[in-house]
């Protein structure tokens, strides 16, 4: 049943869908691996330490001037914090707001977002914005705030690690503070900087969501309209080697499988035009042999039979000669002889012409090539001849040349050698194997006596053995002579070869 062109039993749709599968799945791991990626740097030590570095190279530098003099400069401060406050979060709301349970919560300010400079003595000198919790002026109290203590004594100290200087919260509050030092080295203040990492989780997530329903429909289409297309090209090379070969299996050789690439297609396209060519050869060779053994075999056969017969009959017809004055009785008694020799020898030309019809097997499979083989036998030689089936079904053509000429061979036999009253030819079919019984009521020979072993049995013999058969000769002095022989479907020596 022919395939239509949206099946997708199609090679040419597998491969497209294939690249589709392929394209959406990738998209689909750069997405997760892009939001896996995002998601652990963020919830890293590498983000604290980024700020940290950030904020020493960029802003310690900007407050130094303001610190450097005996009195802090505090409105010099507040400008430049108003201008660090643009690169931080946006506080949503006032500092210092009350919890739910009404109790007051110092580090609330902190959580919302906030910059503040502390001088060297621990005091406040400015925020932005305003805490209330925490005047400026006074002394800034950083127990106050959980986690930020240890990290602003480091930076007095003037510790430079930005492990050190950074504190991440479990609550998600970001804590950093970096030393502030003058040109001698000494540390004159500290930049204390408090911020809410925002959850990116749920974010990224949605990021994934909508990026796959956005990007994965069009993905889809272009792989396969790419896919399509790269499995035309292929599927159509795969046709034109297909079309070769379905000429080759029909004997035209003529055809080649054109394909002029230099990849694996174009390779086996190749190396199958030079099959085609080694077995175009190789059967025509075969072809030759065949006909050249059929030529051999045809001036064997006449000069074993027609000839000797034509010779005794020109003897018996010169015997008649000389005697047809002298003594007439005898001599037409010598053109009696003659005249059976003639038909004896037209009764051996009708069997070897129709052995010389290899065609008769052809398109009518062996049980009814035989049989009218049979018929035009039993006809020829004058000698009935029955013809038996029994169980047929469809063998291997060599098989059935093999046992056609067997059987030829045998009622030849029958027709020269046996002078048999009545011939018999049954096939009998098996599951692996195919039988012929060619048997006759003639006169019979002993095996023993070599009489059996002819050039005849020897070339049945060998056709057989080629297909893994085996032929039989049962005959005896007066009980006719029966020729049995068995053929496999299959030869046993090439089904060992491939177990």
């Amino acid at each position: 049943m022919k395939m239509g062109i949206f099946s997708l039993r199609r090679l040419r749709w597998k491969l497209a869908l294939s690249y589709t599968l392929v394209a959406v799945v990738t998209l689909l791991a750069v997405e997760l691996f892009i939001a896996s990626g995002l998601t652990a740097f963020l919830s890293s030590e590498l983000l604290p330490r980024s700020i940290v570095t950030i904020a020493r190279d960029n802003f310690a530098p900007r407050l130094e001037p303001h610190l450097d003099g005996k009195t802090p400069d505090v409105r010099g401060l507040r400008e430049e914090l108003d201008l660090i406050s643009q690169t931080t979060p946006e506080p949503p709301g006032p500092a210092g707001s009350r919890l739910e349970n009404g109790t007051s919560d110092v580090g609330a300010g902190i959580d919302r977002g906030v910059v503040f400079v502390v001088d060297e003595d621990g005091k406040l000198l400015v925020s932005d914005p305003t805490i209330p919790a925490f005047p400026e002026g006074e002394r800034f109290d950083a127990g106050r705030v959980e986690g930020l203590e240890p990290i602003l004594n480091a930076a007095l100290r003037g510790e430079e690690s930005s492990d050190a200087l950074s504190d991440r919260r479990p609550s998600g509050r970001l804590l950093m503070a970096v030393p502030v030092e003058g040109d001698d080295g000494r540390v004159n203040g500290v930049l204390v900087g408090a911020f809410r990492m925002p959850s990116v989780a749920g974010a990224l997530l949605i990021t994934v969501g909508a990026g796959a329903v956005l990007l994965l429909i069009p993905a889809g289409l272009l792989g396969l309209i790419f896919g399509f297309f790269t499995a035309w090209g292929i599927t159509r090379r795969i046709g034109r080697l297909a079309h070769a070969a379905r000429a080759w299996s029909r004997g035209d050789f003529s055809v080649t499988a054109k394909d002029r690439s230099k990849d694996e297609l174009g390779q086996l396209s190749r190396e199958l035009n030079q099959m085609a060519a080694d077995l175009e050869n190789l059967l025509q060779a075969r072809g030759e042999l065949a006909t050249l053994e059929a030529r051999n075999r045809f001036a064997r056969d006449l000069h074993d039979s027609v000839k000797q017969q034509v010779f005794a009959t020109s003897l018996q017809i010169a015997a008649a000669r000389a005697l047809i004055r002298k003594d007439t009785e005898s001599a037409e008694s010598h053109l009696g002889q003659a005249d059976d020799l003639v038909r004896q020898a037209q009764k051996e030309l009708n069997i070897l012409i129709a052995e010389m019809r290899p065609a008769a097997l052809e398109g009518k499979g062996l049980t009814g090539a035989l049989r009218d083989y049979a018929t035009r036998w039993s006809e020829g030689a004058e000698i009935p001849a029955e013809f038996r089936v029994r169980g047929e079904r469809e063998a291997p053509l060599e098989v059935e040349q093999a046992l056609f000429r067997v059987a030829q061979e045998s009622l030849a036999n029958v027709a020269r050698h046996s002078g048999a009253g009545r011939a018999e030819v049954d096939l009998s079919y098996t599951a692996r194997e195919l039988t012929l019984l060619v048997s006759d009521n003639g006169r019979g020979f002993d095996p023993s006596q070599g009489s059996g072993g002819g050039f005849g049995l020897q070339s049945m013999r060998e056709r057989l053995v080629k297909l893994g058969g085996r032929i039989t000769v049962d005959s005896a002095p007066g009980k006719g002579t029966r020729v049995t022989a068995v053929c496999p479907f299959e030869d046993p020596s090439k089904k060992e070869r491939r177990s």
